[in-house]
Order: C-alpha cells, then sequence, then structure tokens
C-alpha cells in the first residue's frame, strides 16, 4: 500500500494546463496559454551577475542551517520594516520556493484528522498540501456577490474542536482581491478568541494596484506567535525558477519546522541565497515589473469587461484576471469553449473551488501582445 494521504492527491491544474499548452505547440498548433503564474521579465541582471560571481567564488557546497546570515537579516528587516512583523533571523527560515514553505508550516502545525479552514476561490496546492499532512480541509466558499469578502458566517460556523489553522492568501491567487483592514481585525480576533494558527501566503505582496498595500496578518501583536508568514522572491523579483522563499514565525513554531527542514532539504544553494541578497537592491526594477502589471491589468481586464457575455472586475493584487463567463454552464465548460473555439487557454475556476459561477483565471503576466491577440481572438466570436 502507498501513503493513503499522498497517492490520492489530485494533480495542479495550472500546472497540467501549461504543460498541456506546451504539448500542442510542439504539435504545431496555434494555442495562446494564459494558464502559468509565471511572470515573463527575465529576473533582473544583478541578481543574476551575483550568482555567477557567486559559483565562480566556489559556493558550491552545503547551506546548513535556515539559511545564510546575511539574507536572513534581510529579510528579517525587511519584515519590520514593511509588514510591522517583529521577528530577527532566528525567526526566518528559508525555503524552496514559496509552496514548500506553506508546506512545511502545514506539515508542522497538523496531526492525522485535525483541521484547516481554506477559503475558497483558493490555490489550487492548499487542499492537497493538507490531505498530504494527514489534515482536513475545510472549505468554506465565500460569494462572488460580495466581491469574496471574508465575514464571520464564512469562518465562525466551520470551526469545530479539531480546528489547527487557518489558511489565507493576499493578495490572493486566483482574483486579485486584497485583505482588508476589516477582515484582517475579523480574523485576528477570531484566532485570538479560538486559540487557532494562521497560515499567511504573501507571495503576491509586491504585485498591487492603484496606490494600495496589502495587510500582513503576522503585524498585530496580540495573535504574531500564531502567525506563520510565507513569501518569496518568485513573483516579485522574476525568479520562479530559483525556488527560494521563505517563512517568518514565532521561535517555538520555527524550531518545530527546522526540525522537518532538515530531515527534506538540510539548505538552499548558497549561490542562489548569495543572489537574493540583491532582491533588496532592486527597488527600481520591481517596481517597472509592477508598473508594467498594472498597465496590462487596466488594458486586459477592460477589454474582456466589454465582451458580450463577460464579466471582469479590475483585481486589486496578482497578475490575474478573474472572469465570469455568463454563456457557459460552469467552468468547465467555459474552459472547452475558450480551447476550441478560441485556441485560448485559461484554468477553471473549479479548480480553485468556484462552483456556483462560470469563473475562469487568466494570467496577464505575459506581454501586451500576447494579450491583446487574445482580445482579438476572443472578439472574433462575438
Amino acid at each position: 500500500m502507498y501513503n493513503k494521504f499522498i497517492s490520492q492527491l489530485e494533480g495542479s491544474s495550472s500546472v497540467e494546463l501549461m504543460l498541456k499548452a506546451e504539448q500542442m505547440r510542439k504539435a504545431g498548433k496555434k494555442v495562446i496559454s494564459l494558464a502559468g503564474g509565471e511572470p515573463d521579465f527575465d529576473t533582473p541582471r544583478r541578481i543574476v551577475s551575483k550568482a555567477i560571481e557567486s559559483l565562480n567564488n566556489g559556493e558550491t557546497h552545503y547551506a546548513v542551517g535556515k539559511g545564510i546570515l546575511p539574507l536572513r537579516e534581510k529579510i528579517a528587516e525587511k519584515l519590520q520594516k514593511e509588514n510591522g512583523i517583529l521577528c530577527t533571523s532566528e525567526n526566518i527560515i528559508v525555503t524552496p520556493g514559496g509552496k514548500y514553505g506553506v508546506y512545511l508550516a502545514v506539515a508542522s502545525l497538523l496531526n492525522v484528522g485535525d483541521e484547516a479552514i481554506v477559503f475558497t476561490p483558493a490555490w489550487v496546492s492548499y487542499c492537497p498540501i493538507i490531505r498530504a499532512c494527514g489534515g482536513v480541509p475545510v472549505v468554506s466558499h465565500l460569494q462572488y456577490e460580495d466581491n469574496y469578502k471574508i465575514k464571520e458566517e464564512n469562518v465562525i460556523p466551520y470551526i469545530t474542536p479539531k480546528t489547527k489553522a487557518l489558511i489565507i492568501n493576499y493578495p490572493n491567487n486566483p482574483t486579485g482581491k486584497i485583505l482588508s483592514e476589516e477582515e484582517a481585525e475579523l480574523l485576528r480576533d477570531i484566532a485570538e478568541k479560538y486559540n487557532l494558527y494562521i497560515v499567511s501566503d504573501e507571495i503576491y505582496e509586491k504585485v498591487v494596484f492603484d496606490g494600495k498595500k496589502n495587510i500582513s496578518i503576522g503585524s498585530y501583536r496580540s495573535i504574531a506567535d500564531k502567525v506563520i508568514t510565507v513569501n518569496g522572491f518568485s513573483k516579485c523579483a522574476a525568479m520562479t525558477g530559483w525556488r527560494i522563499g521563505y517563512t517568518a514565525a514565532s521561535k517555538e513554531v520555527t524550531d518545530v519546522m527546522y526540525n522537518l527542514y532538515v530531515h527534506t532539504i538540510t539548505g538552499i544553494s548558497p549561490f542562489v541565497q548569495r543572489a537574493s541578497l540583491e532582491v533588496f537592491q532592486c527597488e527600481e526594477e520591481i517596481e517597472e515589473m509592477r508598473t508594467i502589471y498594472e498597465s496590462r491589468r487596466n488594458y486586459f481586464t477592460d477589454a474582456l469587461d466589454e465582451l458580450n457575455g463577460v464579466e471582469c472586475r479590475r483585481p486589486e493584487g496578482a497578475f490575474y484576471a478573474w472572469v465570469r463567463f455568463n454563456n457557459a454552464r460552469d467552468s468547465k465548460e467555459a474552459c472547452r469553449n475558450l480551447l476550441d473555439q478560441h485556441g485560448i487557454i485559461g484554468v477553471d475556476g473549479q479548480s480553485y473551488g468556484e462552483i456556483e459561477h462560470p469563473c475562469v483565471r487568466f494570467s496577464f503576466a505575459s506581454n501586451m501582445e500576447v494579450l491583446k491577440e487574445a482580445i482579438e481572438q476572443l472578439k472574433m466570436g462575438q
């Protein structure tokens, strides 16, 4: 018998669709893939140069520990200054991407049978990660009509004696919503009252629009020791292939996570860590990418919203358009129509837990020419 928690896990819809698009292109078919969550920008040159320098200096050996000290110190400094999270280098673990940070947090918190509440629409990996750790995902569906706002009735009725944690993701993948002060305070009060942990995935933190800023739930002092903040450099610095992220948590939680970390990862490549220090010198490059995402968002979401039978709100953050196709019965049908009639690949909303509305997630991390081509293809079927 295989591990029952892992053998029954479903695959990642977005990864499968990205692979499908690649296969279709190799077969000579024209396809516009807006399924992936990957910046189309190259990693800033100074980061790449530092990695090459580090390799040439022989930094190719084990980097044992939670991460090299200079990087953990910089991350802690950043979290205090920008996010209001009180921490030191001892509260930081450098991870191979933000996804592993989520896994590390969940695996360290949950015992078999413990429950974790996930608010949908949600990133496709949260529930599988919970199941892989022997936990039970409890899905609380937020309402499209309320712009997916978290209310008390979305949390309290789902709490049981087995509830251990809440998992939140803001800016949100797939909806692009950011966490409001009202929602953050509600979650703070509930976590405090029911003694719950919160895993806060903030990987899109730097991709926010209209002068807004996302709230880090770990900045609330009353629950700071119950929050595990997960972040990284994949989205903000176009470093998806580098596989580097981090967690920030109380010393007690960090020590437990580190117990698992040393037996699974050992450490992150030293040249990758050394290069990642340069991210903190790339404010201009990061802001330039954010500005371009915002201009793409403005064009793409407005153009989509003008199409017949299509509804698209402007996201507050991340680089996804969450689009409702009112002429489809459900999101699976909407995606089939998009591929068959227009040669466009998007990710169906059902994969994110949106079962009431025919929504599809499109990425506008593609360049403007691709986005314009997608709009023209959609117009041809109007």
